[in-house]
């Protein structure tokens, strides 16, 4: 790798620009800690998470269910070393991610500067850094950056291996190559590398010992991972295996071509997709018209670009005959080929203009301003063609706090408009949790995670949702944690009526909302519930329902807002007995000091007089002045604000709920708003909101 240091320390062009990376890299570091560990874990993210708890407990990524986890398996093993350093959490398991983006980096800008030049690797390394999608996936607990990363660097060493004839990096070459595949499967399109030294070099230069030698070992152990997979592997397979046959093996990896996955990029990328296209298309060109020219041969430059359109072509076709679920985020590990061949193109481009157009009717001819006017010409291009790329989004994605829209269209059409808050419904019932209750979930991976157990899984999605069940000697059950599987609304009836003396908690999740996952009349069955109802989580849908609590310990009287489950990021949750359901919103007088809660009524009021009862508490009742800034706002009537300040002195019973009331009159059927602002002179516990009618006569 000859790239650095010594000729960094030479080249102060070349030194700039590894100081630059360095800088970026830096800034970026900071900027993806951010928050890192605060959302849910979703997706997933589960699936890793009880691979790397099962390799800490037993040495090996053990599920709860009994089953292994063989998929992405070198991946999950450095999840549980990371989470032996920062813990078993979604932060010690997402940092694999950011460092595996920032690694990418530096290895973007190595290949980018061998293949083509400096300034086409520097604009690569910076797009990558402003994507949107790198930065989804560097911040999330999946295989995608550390994929990725590999992928590119085998890519980068099988060319120092086999086209520039450096011996050195072979070993280099086949421990990434044998390494790909072990952190996801899709790392198996590496192995296009070899049709591509074919078509470039010759069969001749295939045939050659070192070539051969590394081709059986390589695609042996590819082939050896995909029958595994097919006879050994009972979680993470796409697919239902109907028979054992060999042609039954086929079946089960291959089908019917389809541009599906074309279609994945011309969708997320329209305009770059037509360059990268068209690009190879121009490469094939350039390269026949030279081939015809006497004494021409392809420059480096043009070997190099056909290169990384083979390393991305074939894997695309390849992925045509692959049966999957279609996902943009399968082709996640050939996304920087692509932005780079995007860039290529542009250039090439931008050298064509100039010397078609430009130079034939003007006085440019000298190398140095010729130059000046491709880079300008590029630069222009690139602005307005790229996709995907922006400081604007970077922020938002950073900042994503539960509740925030996100745009799907590269990250995986999978219905998933706002991050799922599967975190605090499961640690509600973890933490009032007792022997004896039984635990009943739509997504058991995360609730047996956050609860800490699942007993029943809920589910009535068919083949191709979530197949994730087996019959056992016990019945049905799902093969993740083990659970026994509930398919209909009947057994779903017998269950909560099969046990009287015993709680039963039923924890959903955003799948409740999607008839191929919950049929609609369980989910209205659920839902109807609301006397059951002791938890909603931060994305607004995922709550916690609770059957038999013959105590009325939490499923006490309803109320019009409960104030832990505000949906925005505000606070924290605090357990409590005293409190309605168990738990209030506690409010720190230094973090959450005039940060406004807004509660929007799910109905307009009617006209007439209303009362609002807010039940909070304070640490103390010595506070001095306005401790909480209390607002009713209308949507019809904006000029009509009613505001009451309170005091710390209104909170007499130190350390004890209380309630307090506020009166105000509604007309023609308003919208209406709650607003609360706590002051931060004094720690806070909002419980409930009540909106209770005392006159029936309309206010004029």
């Amino acid at each position: 790798m000859s790239v650095f240091p010594a000729r960094v320390l030479k080249n102060k062009a070349e030194f700039l620009s590894w100081a630059g990376i360095a800088v970026l890299l830096i800034l970026l570091f900071v900027l993806l800690l951010h928050s890192l560990g605060y959302l849910s874990l979703w997706m997933d993210e589960g699936f890793h998470y009880l691979a790397a708890k099962g390799i800490l407990g037993h040495g090996y990524p053990l599920f709860p269910s009994g089953h292994i986890y063989f998929k992405a398996i070198f991946y999950t093993y450095a999840l549980a070393f990371s989470s032996l350093v920062f813990g078993l959490n979604a932060f010690g398991l997402r940092i694999v991610s950011v460092l595996a983006f920032l690694a990418l980096l530096p290895v973007a800008y190595i290949v980018a500067r061998k293949f083509f030049s400096r300034s086409i690797a520097l604009l690569f390394v910076v797009l990558l850094a402003l994507s949107a999608w790198e930065i989804e996936y560097a911040r999330s607990a999946l295989y995608f950056a550390p994929l990725q990363l590999a992928y590119l660097a085998g890519i980068f060493f099988f060319y120092r291996t086999f086209f520039e004839e450096k011996a050195g990096s072979r070993k280099w070459a086949l421990v990434v190559f044998l390494i790909t595949p072990l952190v996801h499967q899709l790392g198996v399109g590496i192995w296009f590398c070899f049709p591509a030294l074919v078509l470039i070099k010759g069969w001749k230069r295939f045939t050659k010992k070192d070539v051969c030698s590394f081709f059986i070992i390589t695609t042996l152990f590819f082939a050896l991972i995909q029958i595994h997979e097919y006879f050994f592997w009972k979680v993470g397979y796409v697919y239902e295996r109907t028979e054992t046959s060999l042609g039954g093996m086929i079946r089960y990896f291959f089908s019917g071509f389809s541009f599906d996955y074309f279609k994945e990029l011309s969708w997320s990328f329209p305009l770059m997709s037509l360059f990268v296209v068209g690009g190879l298309f121009l490469c094939l060109g350039i390269r026949a018209v030279r081939s015809k020219q006497p004494g021409q041969v392809p420059t480096d430059f043009d070997s190099n670009w056909l290169y990384l359109n083979f390393c991305l072509f074939f894997p695309l076709l390849f992925l045509g005959f692959f049966r999957t679920h279609v996902q943009p985020r399968y082709l996640f590990q050939l996304y920087p080929l692509f932005v780079l061949l995007f860039l290529v193109c542009l250039y090439r481009v931008s050298q064509i203009l100039v010397d078609l157009v430009i130079t034939p009717f003007t006085a440019i001819r000298k190398k140095t301003v010729r130059s000046a006017t491709v880079l300008l010409i590029f630069a222009a291009l690139l602005v307005m063609l790229v996709e995907g790329v922006g400081w604007k989004r970077v922020k938002s994605i950073v900042g994503r706090r539960y509740g925030d829209p996100i745009r799907t269209d590269i990250i995986a059409r999978s219905g998933r408009p706002a991050h799922e808050d599967h975190k605090n419904p499961g640690e509600y019932v973890r933490h009032y949790l007792k022997d004896g209750d039984i635990v009943i979930a739509i997504h058991v991976v995360f609730s047996y995670i956050y609860a800490g157990r699942v007993d029943y899984w809920l589910w009535t999605g068919g083949p191709g949702t979530w197949d994730a069940w087996e019959e056992t000697a016990q019945g049905w059950k799902d093969f993740y944690v083990g659970a026994k599987w509930i398919r209909d609304l009947g057994q779903l009836q017998k269950t909560i009526e099969d046990n009287p003396a015993r709680r039963i908690w039923l924890i959903t999740c955003p799948s409740i909302l999607k008839k191929e996952h919950i049929k609609p009349e369980i989910a209205a069955f659920i839902r109807g519930q609301t006397d059951k109802l002791v938890f909603r989580g931060k994305d607004g849908t995922s709550e916690v329902y609770l059957w038999h609590d013959s105590e009325r310990e939490l499923t006490g009287p309803e109320h019009t807002f409960e104030g832990e489950w505000y949906p925005k990021d505000r606070g924290r949750i605090a357990y409590d007995l005293s409190a309605s359901k168990g738990s209030a919103l506690y409010l720190d007088k230094a973090k959450d000091r005039g940060k406004p809660l807004t509660v929007i009524l799910d109905r307009p009021l009617s006209a007439g007089m209303y009362k609002l009862v807010l039940r909070a508490r304070s640490a103390g009742s010595k506070i001095e002045g306005k401790a909480l800034d209390v607002k009713v706002l209308f949507k019809k009537n904006k000029e009509k604000i009613f505001n009451w300040a309170v005091r710390g002195e209104e909170f007499s019973n130190s350390r004890r709920y209380q309630e307090l009331q506020f009166e105000f009159p509604s007309a023609d059927d308003d919208a209406v708003r709650i607003r609360l602002t706590p002051t931060g002179r004094e720690n806070l516990w909002l419980d409930y909101l009540d909106i209770i009618p005392v006159k029936s006569e309309a206010v004029r």
